[in-house]
């Protein structure tokens, strides 16, 4: 059972300050084959993603949406707001901020940003993504741009907690089997990046609430 809310945004803004469980936690759902780190002598674009949580009653939540069956490189996925480092953008941390307004009208200033996960080279978009852990106290009014999301999800976080939800794909791609393990949500899975960061957040949080329990 997670932390109660009052005392789990603080205990996980603590835990973000220490080591993390980085690549490996990262590995338990990545696809095979997949490459870690760009090519000698490339630049990959700097990008980020926020990772909204926020309490439901007695229930921490976790938001993520579906993106457009048209979106570029993610089209249909599930998976965090978020995208490209801009020139206004001071950081990583503004840069998921603004993206998460834009894509959902989640104002900036309602999300208090705990702390960063690992960097996670994508390499089908040539993306450095650096994953961005906010905490809202209450969740605003929505409001998804249409242009990019096909559907906001909210689901406990507790949820990818559970052994059952843990499953295996095949996916064909260029001409190759892509074998991958992926968390179900209903009809739905979540794959690839977004399975790999936030296999990292729940690393994070089985440990603190490890220790809590001890």
């Amino acid at each position: 059972m997670l932390a109660d809310t009052v005392s789990f945004a603080a205990r996980l803004k603590s835990g973000l300050q220490l080591p993390l469980p980085g690549r490996q936690a990262q590995q338990l759902m990545a696809p095979a084959p997949r490459r870690y780190d760009p090519e000698p002598g490339t630049t990959p674009r700097q990008s980020a993603v926020l990772l909204p949580l926020y309490p439901v009653a007695d229930t921490i939540h976790i938001m993520m949406i579906k993106r457009r069956e048209y979106h570029n490189h993610h089209a249909g996925e599930i998976g965090f707001p978020g995208g490209a480092v801009e020139p206004q953008d001071c950081d990583n941390k503004a840069t998921a901020l603004r993206e998460t307004d834009e894509e959902l009208g989640i104002p900036t200033e309602s999300v208090e940003v705990l702390g960063l996960l690992t960097p996670l080279y994508i390499e089908p978009s040539h993306n450095m993504v650096q994953p961005v852990v906010g905490w809202l106290n209450a969740l605003p009014e929505l409001k998804p741009q249409p242009s990019e999301v096909a559907q906001v999800l909210q689901t406990p976080l507790k949820h990818f907690m559970r052994g059952e939800t843990l499953r295996w794909q095949n996916l064909q791609h260029n001409g190759q089997t892509l074998t991958f393990p992926c968390y179900m949500l209903g009809e739905d899975y979540v794959w690839g990046a977004s399975a790999m960061i936030l296999s990292e957040l729940l690393s994070l949080v089985c440990d603190l609430e490890q220790d809590i329990n001890e």
